[in-house]
């Protein structure tokens, strides 16, 4: 809930620190542990909702990249008078942002009066990027407890119809930021990184499985393929040749290499000599993604059940540590214990130095996804086949 401690004339710095606390407070919650459906950091504040512990909460990392992404998603119509720089919403996330006026520093919380720092750090992933533990994105927040003259307010400044934002647009928005009225131009961008999956969360001392495969997302529908290679796999390729030339000493991107016929055998073999640790495939499974595959599915239906299939290869088969639980809105949440992905592995008293770490690291790991309709939890049977295939079949709820 906002303060009622608002100044009787609205300024441009007044209008930033509404917005920075309307959609940080609306369109993000903590990532509580079965909690469904989430609830925003404000709403709990006006529910009265007891605190909740770092016990309860599910571990999951969001880039910081991806809640600025969404952020200048929102206020992309807006006028920039009422926009911050990238500089200045990063103060605001570690509770930095700066204003003279004592009554906005009261009307106005910051990202840390949200989300206390101990429940919620900002640290780094495996892979170097800067993350922060236990939010998680509301694209559709409820407004039932918002006073109507905020709702009004934010559709002003922002320029939108209605709250509810489109997940996909809103995690994927790229635009050079940096030009709010806030701290100049720095025209840096935050389409740098890739953003997270919704589906698979990671606990803090694991690697988000996204962070492996980075510049590895493959379309093979890409709308940018055209002429001779429409319809090829494609992916992001490395830096340009300038680029190259500037930073000799830095590795490359990961990077994909078109060949305008079929390569012979030897060509094919001449391709992965050149490369170090590098692997080649074809038939079948040259058509599949590279990567780790933990959390693809597929779901069916008929005329009173659904049945899914979800790819868990590496995942161990203790029911001490796997669980499947459905809920009756068609919600399903599988828990369990990755085991490959592994720096080192032994065996037969040999340790070898893994040179690729293509497959799910190790640890826990949670996949959520919703099923087309509601069904009946008490009608549901699953099985873990020893090919990494959980299977599981559930009755529709009856209508």
């Amino acid at each position: 809930m906002l303060s009622d401690k608002l100044i009787c004339e609205t300024t441009p710095v007044d209008d930033q620190c509404f917005l920075l606390s309307f959609i940080t407070g609306h369109y993000f919650g903590p990532d509580i542990n079965l909690r469904r459906p989430e609830k925003s950091a404000l709403q709990r504040v006006k529910e009265g909702l007891p605190p909740y512990s770092h016990s309860q909460l599910a571990g999951s990392q969001m880039k910081t990249t991806e809640l600025e992404r969404i952020y200048y998603y929102i206020v992309r119509e807006a006028d920039p008078s009422v926009v911050v720089s990238l500089h200045s919403l990063r103060q605001f996330l570690q509770g930095h942002f700066q204003t003279s006026n004592q009554v906005l520093k009261s009307a106005y919380p910051q990202f840390p009066d949200l989300f206390p720092p101990r429940l919620h750090p900002h640290a780094l992933s495996d892979s170097q990027q800067k993350v922060i533990e236990n939010v998680v994105f509301i694209n559709s927040p409820d407004i039932s407890f918002i006073k109507p003259e905020d709702i009004k307010r934010f559709k002003k400044l922002t320029g939108l119809e209605s709250l509810a934002l489109s997940r996909d647009e809103a995690r994927h928005y790229t635009c050079a930021t940096g030009t709010g009225s806030n701290g100049g131009s720095e025209q840096e961008s935050t389409a740098k990184e890739e953003p997270p999956s919704v589906i698979l969360h990671r606990p803090k001392k694991t690697r988000h499985i996204n962070d492996l495969t980075d510049s590895d997302h493959l379309d093979p529908l890409c709308p940018k393929c055209k002429g001779p290679f429409a319809g090829m796999t494609c992916a992001p390729v490395g830096p340009s040749v300038t680029d190259m030339e500037n930073r000799p000493d830095q590795e490359l991107i990961p990077a994909m290499v078109y060949l305008p016929s079929q390569p012979t055998i030897e060509e094919l073999e001449n391709i992965v000599a050149a490369t170090r640790s590098g692997f080649a495939l074809t038939g079948s499974a040259a058509k599949a993604r590279v990567g780790a595959t933990v959390g693809r599915m597929d779901i069916g239906e008929c005329n009173d059940s659904y049945l899914f299939r979800a790819s868990l290869p590496g995942v161990k088969r203790d029911e001490r540590e796997f669980s499947c639980e459905v809920e009756s809105d068609g919600k399903v949440l599988i828990r369990g214990v990755t085991t490959t992905g592994e720096k080192t592995v032994s065996r037969h008293s040999q340790v070898f130095q893994m040179k690729t770490q293509n497959l799910c690291p190790p640890g826990h790991f949670s996949i959520l996804f919703q099923l087309p309709g509601p069904v009946n939890p008490e009608h549901f049977s699953g099985k873990f086949c020893i090919d990494g295939i959980f299977e599981g079949m559930i009755k529709k709820a009856k209508q």
